[in-house]
Protein backbone atom coordinates (compact mmCIF):
# COMPACT_ATOMS: atom_id res chain seq x y z
CA UNK A 1 0.00 0.00 0.00
CA UNK A 2 1.17 3.60 -0.92
CA UNK A 3 2.21 6.09 1.45
CA UNK A 4 -0.75 8.27 -0.06
CA UNK A 5 -3.50 4.99 -0.21
CA UNK A 6 -2.49 4.29 3.42
CA UNK A 7 -3.27 7.70 4.29
CA UNK A 8 -6.84 8.41 2.39
CA UNK A 9 -7.60 4.62 4.39
CA UNK A 10 -6.86 6.04 7.64
CA UNK A 11 -8.15 9.44 6.91
CA UNK A 12 -11.59 7.51 6.03
CA UNK A 13 -11.22 5.72 9.00
CA UNK A 14 -10.78 8.63 11.75
CA UNK A 15 -13.67 10.15 9.82
CA UNK A 16 -15.70 7.08 10.26
CA UNK A 17 -15.38 6.91 14.15
CA UNK A 18 -15.59 10.61 14.48
CA UNK A 19 -18.92 10.82 13.03
CA UNK A 20 -20.07 7.52 14.95
CA UNK A 21 -18.71 9.20 18.29
CA UNK A 22 -20.73 12.64 17.55
CA UNK A 23 -23.76 10.56 16.96
CA UNK A 24 -23.51 8.91 20.01
CA UNK A 25 -22.48 12.06 22.45
CA UNK A 26 -24.69 14.56 20.59
CA UNK A 27 -27.41 13.48 18.17
CA UNK A 28 -28.45 10.60 20.67
CA UNK A 29 -27.49 12.72 24.24
CA UNK A 30 -30.85 14.27 25.35
CA UNK A 31 -29.16 16.99 27.31
CA UNK A 32 -27.31 17.98 24.32
CA UNK A 33 -28.09 21.76 22.81
CA UNK A 34 -30.72 20.43 20.09
CA UNK A 35 -32.94 21.04 18.76
CA UNK A 36 -30.79 23.71 17.27
CA UNK A 37 -31.93 26.83 19.62
CA UNK A 38 -30.21 29.27 17.84
CA UNK A 39 -31.58 28.13 14.41
CA UNK A 40 -34.83 28.32 16.07
CA UNK A 41 -33.95 31.84 16.91
CA UNK A 42 -33.63 32.51 13.56
CA UNK A 43 -36.84 30.87 12.58
CA UNK A 44 -38.67 33.00 14.85
CA UNK A 45 -36.99 36.30 13.51
CA UNK A 46 -38.42 35.05 10.28
CA UNK A 47 -41.73 34.89 11.65
CA UNK A 48 -41.70 38.25 13.47
CA UNK A 49 -41.22 39.96 9.75
CA UNK A 50 -44.16 37.47 8.08
CA UNK A 51 -46.33 38.55 11.26
CA UNK A 52 -45.11 42.57 11.02
CA UNK A 53 -43.55 42.10 14.54
CA UNK A 54 -40.38 44.52 15.23
CA UNK A 55 -36.79 42.79 15.07
CA UNK A 56 -35.42 44.71 17.81
CA UNK A 57 -37.29 45.42 20.63
CA UNK A 58 -37.94 42.52 22.40
CA UNK A 59 -35.04 39.40 22.38
CA UNK A 60 -36.25 36.28 20.04
CA UNK A 61 -36.62 34.15 22.89
CA UNK A 62 -36.90 35.27 26.53
CA UNK A 63 -36.82 38.92 28.08
CA UNK A 64 -33.43 39.08 29.06
CA UNK A 65 -31.32 41.60 27.30
CA UNK A 66 -28.09 40.75 25.31
CA UNK A 67 -29.56 36.90 24.89
CA UNK A 68 -31.48 36.10 21.84
CA UNK A 69 -31.63 39.36 21.23
CA UNK A 70 -31.89 39.88 16.96
CA UNK A 71 -28.45 41.19 16.27
CA UNK A 72 -28.37 40.76 12.45
CA UNK A 73 -29.02 43.03 9.52
CA UNK A 74 -32.42 42.98 8.45
CA UNK A 75 -31.62 41.22 5.26
CA UNK A 76 -30.64 38.25 6.83
CA UNK A 77 -34.30 38.48 8.65
CA UNK A 78 -35.83 37.92 5.20
CA UNK A 79 -33.72 35.10 4.24
CA UNK A 80 -34.98 33.50 7.45
CA UNK A 81 -38.22 33.51 6.02
CA UNK A 82 -36.94 30.27 4.33
CA UNK A 83 -36.80 28.06 6.89
CA UNK A 84 -40.47 29.10 8.54
CA UNK A 85 -41.74 26.43 6.72
CA UNK A 86 -40.15 23.86 8.38
CA UNK A 87 -40.62 22.14 12.06
CA UNK A 88 -40.72 19.25 14.14
CA UNK A 89 -38.11 16.26 13.14
CA UNK A 90 -37.78 18.03 9.68
CA UNK A 91 -36.28 21.13 11.07
CA UNK A 92 -33.06 19.17 12.93
CA UNK A 93 -32.73 17.50 10.32
CA UNK A 94 -32.89 19.77 7.10
CA UNK A 95 -30.64 22.51 9.78
CA UNK A 96 -28.11 20.12 10.30
CA UNK A 97 -27.11 18.56 7.20
CA UNK A 98 -27.30 22.17 5.33
CA UNK A 99 -24.42 22.69 7.90
CA UNK A 100 -22.86 19.41 6.96
CA UNK A 101 -23.05 20.42 3.95
CA UNK A 102 -21.37 23.60 3.86
CA UNK A 103 -19.04 22.01 5.91
CA UNK A 104 -17.99 19.21 3.53
CA UNK A 105 -18.06 21.95 0.81
CA UNK A 106 -15.85 24.36 2.84
CA UNK A 107 -13.06 21.42 3.15
CA UNK A 108 -13.81 20.36 -0.82
CA UNK A 109 -12.58 23.62 -1.60
CA UNK A 110 -9.37 24.24 0.72
CA UNK A 111 -8.37 20.98 -0.48
CA UNK A 112 -8.26 21.99 -3.75
CA UNK A 113 -6.57 25.10 -3.22
CA UNK A 114 -3.84 23.18 -1.44
CA UNK A 115 -3.07 21.72 -5.03
CA UNK A 116 -5.25 18.32 -4.72
CA UNK A 117 -6.68 17.13 -8.07
CA UNK A 118 -10.33 17.24 -8.18
CA UNK A 119 -10.19 13.35 -8.73
CA UNK A 120 -13.33 11.13 -7.68
CA UNK A 121 -11.81 9.97 -4.38
CA UNK A 122 -11.29 14.04 -2.87
CA UNK A 123 -14.70 14.34 -2.10
CA UNK A 124 -14.69 11.33 -0.38
CA UNK A 125 -11.56 12.78 1.92
CA UNK A 126 -13.78 15.90 2.50
CA UNK A 127 -16.53 14.05 4.04
CA UNK A 128 -14.34 12.35 6.41
CA UNK A 129 -12.14 15.04 7.34
CA UNK A 130 -15.64 16.82 7.73
CA UNK A 131 -16.68 14.31 10.01
CA UNK A 132 -13.03 14.58 12.13
CA UNK A 133 -14.00 18.22 12.48
CA UNK A 134 -17.69 17.38 14.07
CA UNK A 135 -14.97 17.65 17.06
CA UNK A 136 -13.41 20.53 16.46
CA UNK A 137 -15.23 23.52 19.29
CA UNK A 138 -16.14 26.13 16.94
CA UNK A 139 -17.53 23.49 14.24
CA UNK A 140 -19.46 21.30 16.57
CA UNK A 141 -21.35 24.02 18.20
CA UNK A 142 -21.95 25.92 15.12
CA UNK A 143 -24.03 22.85 14.28
CA UNK A 144 -25.51 21.36 17.24
CA UNK A 145 -26.59 25.49 17.90
CA UNK A 146 -27.77 25.91 14.34
CA UNK A 147 -25.23 28.99 13.57
CA UNK A 148 -24.93 30.49 10.30
CA UNK A 149 -20.81 30.60 10.45
CA UNK A 150 -20.19 27.81 8.22
CA UNK A 151 -22.46 29.21 5.40
CA UNK A 152 -20.95 32.70 6.03
CA UNK A 153 -17.83 31.18 6.14
CA UNK A 154 -18.31 28.74 2.49
CA UNK A 155 -19.40 32.48 1.07
CA UNK A 156 -16.46 34.33 1.58
CA UNK A 157 -13.94 31.42 0.64
CA UNK A 158 -15.68 30.45 -2.32
CA UNK A 159 -15.48 34.12 -3.44
CA UNK A 160 -11.57 34.45 -2.71
CA UNK A 161 -11.19 31.74 -4.91
CA UNK A 162 -12.44 32.43 -7.99
CA UNK A 163 -10.16 33.82 -10.24
CA UNK A 164 -9.83 37.85 -10.91
CA UNK A 165 -11.28 37.33 -14.59
CA UNK A 166 -14.83 36.56 -12.52
CA UNK A 167 -17.22 39.79 -12.97
CA UNK A 168 -19.00 39.33 -10.23
CA UNK A 169 -16.16 37.99 -7.69
CA UNK A 170 -16.69 40.26 -4.55
CA UNK A 171 -20.65 39.75 -4.71
CA UNK A 172 -20.33 37.08 -1.94
CA UNK A 173 -18.84 38.82 0.55
CA UNK A 174 -20.93 41.92 -0.26
CA UNK A 175 -23.92 39.63 0.70
CA UNK A 176 -22.14 37.89 3.41
CA UNK A 177 -21.75 41.32 4.52
CA UNK A 178 -25.36 41.89 4.32
CA UNK A 179 -26.39 39.23 6.57
CA UNK A 180 -23.63 39.92 9.58
CA UNK A 181 -21.26 42.69 9.37
CA UNK A 182 -18.04 41.06 10.34
CA UNK A 183 -17.01 40.02 6.77
CA UNK A 184 -16.78 43.44 5.88
CA UNK A 185 -13.24 42.73 6.83
CA UNK A 186 -12.38 40.78 3.98
CA UNK A 187 -14.06 43.91 1.58
CA UNK A 188 -10.51 45.66 3.19
CA UNK A 189 -8.25 42.31 2.06
CA UNK A 190 -9.97 42.97 -1.27
CA UNK A 191 -8.15 46.39 -1.34
CA UNK A 192 -4.75 45.74 0.24
CA UNK A 193 -4.38 43.11 -2.24
CA UNK A 194 -5.42 45.44 -5.39
CA UNK A 195 -8.59 43.39 -6.12
CA UNK A 196 -10.26 46.44 -6.33
CA UNK A 197 -12.76 46.30 -8.98
CA UNK A 198 -14.20 43.04 -6.75
CA UNK A 199 -14.35 45.27 -3.85
CA UNK A 200 -16.17 47.84 -5.53
CA UNK A 201 -18.56 44.46 -6.44
CA UNK A 202 -18.90 43.76 -2.83
CA UNK A 203 -19.65 47.17 -1.31
CA UNK A 204 -22.09 47.51 -4.21
CA UNK A 205 -23.72 43.95 -3.40
CA UNK A 206 -23.51 44.86 0.07
CA UNK A 207 -25.46 48.18 -0.10
CA UNK A 208 -28.30 46.43 -2.53
CA UNK A 209 -28.58 44.40 0.63
CA UNK A 210 -29.12 47.18 2.78
CA UNK A 211 -31.37 48.81 0.15
CA UNK A 212 -33.29 45.60 -0.16
CA UNK A 213 -33.83 45.48 3.62
CA UNK A 214 -34.97 48.85 3.86
CA UNK A 215 -37.59 48.64 1.27
CA UNK A 216 -39.23 45.48 2.72
CA UNK A 217 -38.30 46.41 6.91
CA UNK A 218 -38.03 50.04 6.63
CA UNK A 219 -38.81 50.34 10.61
CA UNK A 220 -36.62 47.84 11.62
CA UNK A 221 -34.08 49.22 9.44
CA UNK A 222 -33.96 52.25 10.88
CA UNK A 223 -33.63 50.73 13.88
CA UNK A 224 -30.76 48.89 13.01
CA UNK A 225 -28.95 51.43 11.19
CA UNK A 226 -29.48 54.19 13.17
CA UNK A 227 -27.89 52.35 16.87
CA UNK A 228 -28.80 49.09 17.36
CA UNK A 229 -25.77 47.32 15.40
CA UNK A 230 -23.18 49.14 17.11
CA UNK A 231 -24.90 48.36 20.61
CA UNK A 232 -22.56 45.21 21.45
CA UNK A 233 -24.35 44.65 24.77
CA UNK A 234 -27.24 43.09 22.39
CA UNK A 235 -25.01 40.07 21.93
CA UNK A 236 -23.93 39.92 25.22
CA UNK A 237 -21.55 41.64 28.66
CA UNK A 238 -17.65 41.96 27.06
CA UNK A 239 -16.32 40.40 30.14
CA UNK A 240 -18.69 36.69 29.41
CA UNK A 241 -16.10 34.19 29.36
CA UNK A 242 -17.53 33.13 25.75
CA UNK A 243 -16.02 35.98 24.36
CA UNK A 244 -13.16 35.44 22.35
CA UNK A 245 -12.19 38.60 21.30
CA UNK A 246 -9.14 41.18 22.27
CA UNK A 247 -12.43 43.23 23.96
CA UNK A 248 -12.77 39.99 25.74
CA UNK A 249 -9.35 39.91 27.03
CA UNK A 250 -8.87 43.44 28.14
CA UNK A 251 -12.16 43.82 29.84
CA UNK A 252 -12.10 40.43 31.90
CA UNK A 253 -8.81 42.12 32.87
CA UNK A 254 -8.64 45.06 33.43
CA UNK A 255 -12.09 46.45 32.80
CA UNK A 256 -14.77 47.85 29.97
CA UNK A 257 -14.53 51.62 30.39
CA UNK A 258 -12.63 54.17 30.24
CA UNK A 259 -8.90 53.53 29.28
CA UNK A 260 -9.55 49.93 28.33
CA UNK A 261 -11.76 50.62 25.89
CA UNK A 262 -9.27 53.12 24.28
CA UNK A 263 -6.41 50.18 24.61
CA UNK A 264 -8.95 47.63 22.95
CA UNK A 265 -8.97 49.88 19.97
CA UNK A 266 -5.80 50.59 19.03
CA UNK A 267 -4.31 47.45 19.87
CA UNK A 268 -7.37 46.11 17.66
CA UNK A 269 -6.45 48.22 15.08
CA UNK A 270 -2.70 47.35 15.26
CA UNK A 271 -3.62 43.50 15.16
CA UNK A 272 -6.24 44.21 12.11
CA UNK A 273 -3.35 46.31 10.35
CA UNK A 274 -0.89 43.29 11.03
CA UNK A 275 -3.03 40.78 9.84
CA UNK A 276 -4.25 42.43 6.67
CA UNK A 277 -0.99 43.05 5.57
CA UNK A 278 0.38 39.61 6.30
CA UNK A 279 -2.27 38.18 4.45
CA UNK A 280 -1.53 40.46 1.26
CA UNK A 281 1.87 38.88 1.46
CA UNK A 282 0.77 35.43 1.57
CA UNK A 283 -2.16 36.11 -1.37
CA UNK A 284 1.26 37.57 -3.52
CA UNK A 285 3.02 34.24 -2.62
CA UNK A 286 0.51 32.39 -4.46
CA UNK A 287 -1.13 31.38 -0.89
CA UNK A 288 -4.59 32.10 -1.00
CA UNK A 289 -5.89 29.83 1.23
CA UNK A 290 -3.45 30.53 3.85
CA UNK A 291 -4.20 33.92 3.57
CA UNK A 292 -8.08 34.04 3.98
CA UNK A 293 -7.69 32.20 7.05
CA UNK A 294 -5.16 34.25 8.45
CA UNK A 295 -8.08 37.60 7.23
CA UNK A 296 -10.28 34.83 9.15
CA UNK A 297 -8.96 34.86 12.09
CA UNK A 298 -7.89 38.43 12.95
CA UNK A 299 -11.11 39.50 11.75
CA UNK A 300 -12.64 37.37 14.69
CA UNK A 301 -9.96 38.48 16.95
CA UNK A 302 -10.67 42.27 16.54
CA UNK A 303 -14.59 41.45 16.33
CA UNK A 304 -16.43 43.61 19.56
CA UNK A 305 -17.91 39.92 20.02
CA UNK A 306 -17.09 36.61 19.33
CA UNK A 307 -18.36 33.26 20.88
CA UNK A 308 -16.81 30.21 20.06
CA UNK A 309 -18.47 28.98 17.54
CA UNK A 310 -17.60 32.16 15.50
CA UNK A 311 -14.41 30.42 15.17
CA UNK A 312 -15.14 27.83 12.61
CA UNK A 313 -11.94 29.08 10.71
CA UNK A 314 -10.10 26.97 12.97
CA UNK A 315 -11.89 24.29 11.17
CA UNK A 316 -10.06 25.10 7.95
CA UNK A 317 -6.95 26.02 9.71
CA UNK A 318 -6.94 22.34 10.78
CA UNK A 319 -6.93 20.76 7.20
CA UNK A 320 -4.60 23.40 6.13
CA UNK A 321 -2.10 22.23 9.08
CA UNK A 322 -2.42 18.54 8.14
CA UNK A 323 -1.66 18.91 4.65
CA UNK A 324 1.72 20.85 5.24
CA UNK A 325 2.09 18.31 7.86
CA UNK A 326 1.87 14.93 5.55
CA UNK A 327 3.36 16.54 2.81
CA UNK A 328 6.23 18.14 4.41
CA UNK A 329 6.32 16.72 7.74
CA UNK A 330 9.13 18.99 8.92
CA UNK A 331 9.93 19.42 12.75
CA UNK A 332 7.13 22.59 12.61
CA UNK A 333 4.32 21.20 11.10
CA UNK A 334 3.25 18.15 13.46
CA UNK A 335 3.73 20.30 16.41
CA UNK A 336 1.66 23.12 15.12
CA UNK A 337 -1.12 20.93 13.91
CA UNK A 338 -1.02 19.07 17.19
CA UNK A 339 -1.27 22.58 19.18
CA UNK A 340 -3.94 23.92 17.07
CA UNK A 341 -5.93 20.75 17.69
CA UNK A 342 -5.66 20.76 21.80
CA UNK A 343 -7.06 24.29 21.72
CA UNK A 344 -10.02 23.28 19.58
CA UNK A 345 -10.57 20.53 20.54
CA UNK A 346 -14.26 19.71 21.66
CA UNK A 347 -14.29 20.48 25.33
CA UNK A 348 -10.84 22.51 26.21
CA UNK A 349 -12.78 24.95 27.70
CA UNK A 350 -14.64 22.73 30.30
CA UNK A 351 -11.49 20.72 30.86
CA UNK A 352 -9.81 24.02 31.68
CA UNK A 353 -12.58 25.50 33.71
CA UNK A 354 -12.69 22.16 35.68
CA UNK A 355 -8.59 21.86 36.23
CA UNK A 356 -8.83 25.47 37.33
CA UNK A 357 -11.53 24.81 39.79
CA UNK A 358 -9.99 22.14 41.05
CA UNK A 359 -7.03 23.54 41.84
CA UNK A 360 -8.89 26.54 43.60
CA UNK A 361 -7.05 29.45 41.51
CA UNK A 362 -8.34 32.97 41.86
CA UNK A 363 -10.41 34.90 39.60
CA UNK A 364 -8.02 36.76 37.17
CA UNK A 365 -4.83 34.26 37.50
CA UNK A 366 -2.44 33.90 34.58
CA UNK A 367 -3.82 30.49 33.58
CA UNK A 368 -7.73 31.50 33.33
CA UNK A 369 -5.98 34.84 31.49
CA UNK A 370 -4.78 32.23 29.05
CA UNK A 371 -6.98 29.67 28.10
CA UNK A 372 -10.31 32.36 28.36
CA UNK A 373 -8.67 34.30 25.53
CA UNK A 374 -7.07 30.88 24.46
CA UNK A 375 -8.26 31.73 20.73
CA UNK A 376 -7.08 35.16 21.08
CA UNK A 377 -3.79 34.09 22.10
CA UNK A 378 -3.40 32.26 19.13
CA UNK A 379 -4.32 34.25 16.66
CA UNK A 380 -1.46 36.35 17.59
CA UNK A 381 0.79 33.51 17.63
CA UNK A 382 -0.59 32.80 14.34
CA UNK A 383 0.63 36.34 12.48
CA UNK A 384 3.91 36.02 14.53
CA UNK A 385 4.66 32.46 13.00
CA UNK A 386 3.57 34.15 9.86
CA UNK A 387 5.80 36.92 9.79
CA UNK A 388 8.53 34.92 11.16
CA UNK A 389 8.17 32.84 7.94
CA UNK A 390 7.84 35.17 5.32
CA UNK A 391 10.98 36.59 6.46
CA UNK A 392 12.83 33.79 6.32
CA UNK A 393 10.90 32.98 2.76
CA UNK A 394 12.33 36.58 1.41
CA UNK A 395 15.83 35.20 2.73
CA UNK A 396 15.46 31.58 0.92
CA UNK A 397 13.64 30.20 -1.92
CA UNK A 398 10.54 28.44 -0.85
CA UNK A 399 10.89 24.92 -0.77
CA UNK A 400 9.11 22.39 -2.64
CA UNK A 401 6.24 20.43 -1.19
CA UNK A 402 7.54 16.73 -0.75
CA UNK A 403 4.71 15.14 -2.92
CA UNK A 404 1.20 14.68 -1.71
CA UNK A 405 -1.02 12.22 0.39
CA UNK A 406 -3.96 12.73 -2.01
CA UNK A 407 -6.16 9.89 -3.10
CA UNK A 408 -4.12 7.46 -5.14
CA UNK A 409 -6.35 7.46 -7.82
CA UNK A 410 -4.07 10.48 -9.20
CA UNK A 411 -1.65 12.41 -8.20
CA UNK A 412 -2.19 15.83 -7.04
CA UNK A 413 -0.96 18.70 -9.05
CA UNK A 414 0.28 22.33 -7.98
CA UNK A 415 -3.10 24.63 -9.21
CA UNK A 416 -2.13 27.98 -9.96
CA UNK A 417 -3.05 30.99 -7.65
CA UNK A 418 -6.77 32.16 -8.20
Amino acid sequence: MTTSARTFWIIIGAGVLAVAGFVAQVVLDPGAPLPLVDLSAYQIAGDRVLDGVALYDAPLIGTTKGVFEFVYTPFSALLFVLITAFDGAAFIVVGLLVNLALLVGIVWVGLVQLGHERSGRLPVVALALAGVLLWCQPVRETLVFGQINLFLAALVLVDLVLPARVRWKGALIGIATGIKLTPAFFVLYLLVTKQYRAAAVAVGASVATVLVGALVLPADSVTFWSGAFLDPARVGVPTDPGNQTLRGLIARTLGAEGAAQLLWSVLAAVIAVAGLWLAARLSRSGRELAAVLVCGLTATAVSPFSWVHHWVWLGVLLVHLLDRALRRGTMAAWPALVGTAAISVYGFFAVMSGLVGMLGWPDGNVVAVLYQSAYVWFTVAVLVVVAVSLRRTDKRAVTPSRGTWAPAASRATSRPPA
